[in-house]
């Protein structure tokens, strides 16, 4: 079979053309519009400014707070207890019953600490009796006869002379050591310039009297006193150096018991007991007074009575028990309650006494009480592992009026600055031009302009304005590009 072949024909070209004249453009269309949208439209938008971002210059109140936690606490509160053990016999109160300060609560009974008291106030009383009293004073008085003998003795183997300025120098070494003294605390004081002066030369004088004294006394005295004649003979007995030494010595303790006798009548007749004696007597009297008091409050201890007025918060006993030192009673006063408050440390700077706050009682998330910062702890403390400021905080309103237990928790919100109706703006529209200076884009006729302003107190969103700028001006908050 043979087929023949025909030659296109004029018109058959020209369709083909036309057809690939069309794909052409298509192509060239759609390659156009893809470039305008992803690349030169997208670079001529990038090339205009981001519109400018602004606020308006307001009113409003600026309030700087920490916020924090609280529990209530009640003004004073007091564990009592009996310092007696015994048997609980009398109980006067419940809990919640209002007392008085001296009044009767409970009472209990103990044999040994009656038993106690009894002995040890007998022996107290006896110790200060008319009879102790009138043996101190007869005790005082022949000590002092005995000093005077002792001295007489020690006279006689000395010599008096001799005995008179030992004495003398003794005085006048203290008087120069308390002249010295004087001079010191005032080195420009005629006066004790004189008596410092007047205390070195009498010291002095007695010094050269008591050597004359020892002269007479080999010279003249031991010929008088000691010299014994045997016949023809005539023999010195002379005191040797430990007969002096023991009547020295005999005259010390001698003047001793003197003070100590003279110490203890004047304790007995009502003087106060001095510190650091070493009398007996008076170390006797003073353990006997201790014993009896510490006898006597143990037995006051078989009683609690209220030390102030107060709340009966919690009674821990009942009649018939045996009773130890325990917490008997615990008693409250309520009528003006605190808070024990608790801040972050971040918020150290806030946490001053005397800054306003308010509260917030989870019980009562209706009512916001008003307080104010008492005290502060000098450092930071623990609680739940984290490092906070702890303090307290008064409460303006009366117990009967915040009617909560103690222990009730709170929020709180400690105000350390605020001001009312002052000129706001937020904090992203400020600029420090130079440490402690700021200013603001004002935005005029379309144009920002960098005006200076002075600042307040801030929030870390808003700034109070001081002056520079008035309520209802446009200020710039975004990035600013001044041509």
């Amino acid at each position: 079979m043979h087929v023949k072949l025909e030659k296109p024909s004029f018109l058959g070209i020209r369709k083909y053309i036309f057809l690939w004249i069309v794909f052409a453009f298509l192509l060239f269309s759609t390659g156009g519009f893809i470039y305008y949208k992803l690349i030169y439209q997208p670079n001529q938008l990038a090339s205009q400014p981001p519109p400018l971002q602004t606020v308006l210059v307001r009113r409003g109140d600026l309030i700087i707070f920490a916020s924090g936690t609280g529990t209530l606490k009640p003004a004073k509160e007091i564990n009592l207890a009996f310092k007696a053990s015994g048997e609980v016999t009398k109980l006067y109160v419940k809990a919640g019953d209002q007392v008085m300060k001296g009044e009767l609560l409970a009472e209990v009974t103990s044999p040994d600490a009656l038993a106690k008291y009894t002995e040890t106030q007998h022996k107290y009383r006896e110790l200060t009796s008319a009879g102790a009293i009138a043996s101190a004073q007869k005790a005082a008085a022949q000590d002092q006869i005995n000093v005077q003998n002792t001295l007489n003795y020690l006279g006689y183997l000395i010599s008096p002379d001799v005995l008179y300025w030992e004495t003398q120098i003794t005085g006048a070494e203290q008087t120069l050591k308390d002249a010295h003294a004087a001079v010191e605390k005032s080195l420009l004081d005629e006066n004790t310039q004189k008596y410092l002066k007047d205390s070195e030369a009498y010291l002095g004088f007695a010094q050269g009297q008591l050597s004359e004294a020892h002269v007479l006394y080999t010279d003249e005295y031991v010929l008088k006193n000691f010299e014994v004649r045997r016949g023809d003979r005539h023999i010195l007995y002379l005191p040797t150096e430990i007969q002096i030494l023991q009547a020295r010595t005999a005259l010390d303790r001698a003047r001793n018991l003197l003070k100590d006798s003279n110490e203890l009548y004047k304790v007995l007749t009502g003087a106060p007991m001095p510190e650091n004696s070493s009398s007996d007597a008076l170390v006797r009297l003073q353990q006997a007074e201790l014993d009896y008091q510490n006898a006597q409050a143990v037995l006051d201890g078989t009683k609690i009575t209220a030390p102030i007025s107060g709340t009966i918060m919690l009674v821990n006993t009942s009649v018939g028990n045996p009773f130890n030192t325990d917490v008997a009673i615990i008693l409250a006063d309520l009528s003006q309650p605190y808070l024990e408050i608790y801040l972050d440390s971040s918020d150290w700077d806030k946490a001053v006494a005397g800054n306003k706050m308010n509260i917030t009682f989870d019980a009562l998330p209706d009512l916001v009480f008003i307080g104010q910062v008492t005290d502060v702890d000098k450092a930071l403390t623990t609680s739940s592992n984290s490092s906070v400021v702890r303090g307290t905080a008064s409460i303006a309103d009366a117990f009967t009026d915040i009617n909560l237990p103690m222990g009730a928790n709170a929020s709180v919100e400690v105000i350390s600055g605020q001001v009312k109706n002052a000129l706001l703006i937020p904090v992203e529209a400020l600029h420090e031009i130079n440490p402690g200076q700021y200013a603001v884009y004002v935005v005029e006729n379309n144009q920002p302009k960098l005006r200076m302003i002075e600042v307040g107190l801030t929030d870390q969103v808003y700034i109070e304005v001081m002056a520079g700028l008035s309520v209802g001006e446009i200020i710039a908050t975004g990035i600013v590009k001044v041509q």
